[in-house]
């Protein structure tokens, strides 16, 4: 079942996202294409800094890259999970690797998109969301 794109927005918009890339292109690109359907972004430069704004802030789902300096995305998720096992993680990476895969779902990664981020996937992903949404309230 398809849920429309006025559904999404209306779900979307509201929520506070803290989005986590290092490549700056990457960044600026997806950041581009988020600022659609996000009204509120937080952006951290590395995993570091995500986790330190997380935990400054309350935000109501997370997206960031995996592999990045300092402390990378599956590190920093694990460090979220250990105070907050509810905040949606969406983990996005050019790696496809099993191994990688199995980390991101070892810590209970709501979503893992590839990179370059396809509009499809995004509102594939944010679709689920909002009508996994529905039903709680």
């Amino acid at each position: 079942m398809s849920i429309q794109m006025q559904t999404i927005l209306h779900y979307t918009k509201p929520l506070k996202l803290l989005y986590v890339e290092d490549n700056e292109e990457a960044r600026r690109f997806t950041l581009e294409l988020l600022s659609r359907f996000f009204d509120d972004i937080t952006v951290a430069v590395d995993g570091k800094n995500g986790l330190t704004e997380y935990l400054a802030d309350t935000f109501n789902l997370i997206i960031t890259d995996i592999n990045m300096p300092k402390m990378g995305g599956i590190e920093m998720s694990t460090k979220i999970r250990e105070v907050d096992d509810k905040t949606p993680i969406i983990v996005l990476s050019a790696h496809n690797e099993n191994s990688f895969l199995e980390s991101a779902y070892n810590i209970d990664i709501n979503e893992y998109l590839s990179k370059p981020l396809d509009l499809k996937d995004l509102i594939s992903v944010l679709g689920q969301m909002a009508q996994d949404n529905q039903g709680e309230n």
